[in-house]
């Protein structure tokens, strides 16, 4: 959206203008809201998937009948026995789960984690087009004010 030509001046804007600037700039926050509340989630499901990562690098260390620590959410923990640490049931999606060796797991971790950093770095950098199309409204409307 190209708001004015770097030549106009203030005295060129007229109250339609403004008021289209306005009505603009109300959208851009709303659509600045969704993308941070996008950002807060992904946030939160990459905390879990590292999470999930170091459990699984935990358990490729331990072995028959070691205890470790298993992560059960918000920070939370309990003390768990190993009893086959070679195959962990992961969820496929839709509450659907299947049984997978820890390397495979492992690897679906990692995919997860970079498509998770992938969705971030684009939604982070469209909410930033939207702050400078909302900074740019924002000079606009006080040089006229």
């Amino acid at each position: 959206m190209k708001i004015l030509s770097k030549d106009s001046s203030p005295q060129q804007v007229s109250q339609e203008e403004l008021n289209n600037l306005l009505m603009a700039a109300q959208q851009l926050e709303q659509q600045a809201t969704r993308y941070n509340q996008q950002i807060e989630i992904l946030n939160g499901y990459y905390n879990e998937i590292h999470s999930a990562e170091q459990t699984l690098r935990d358990l490729d260390k331990a072995e028959e009948n070691n205890k470790i620590l298993v992560p059960i959410g918000a920070g939370n923990f309990i003390y768990a026995t190993v009893e086959n640490g070679e195959n962990v049931i992961v969820t496929i999606g839709a509450g659907v789960h299947s049984e997978k060796s820890l390397q495979g797991a492992t690897e679906g971790i990692k995919k997860k984690k970079t498509d998770v950093e992938n969705q971030l770095t684009q939604i982070k950098a469209s909410y930033n087009e939207v702050i400078e199309r909302l900074r740019e409204i924002d000079r606009v409307v006080k040089s006229v004010m």
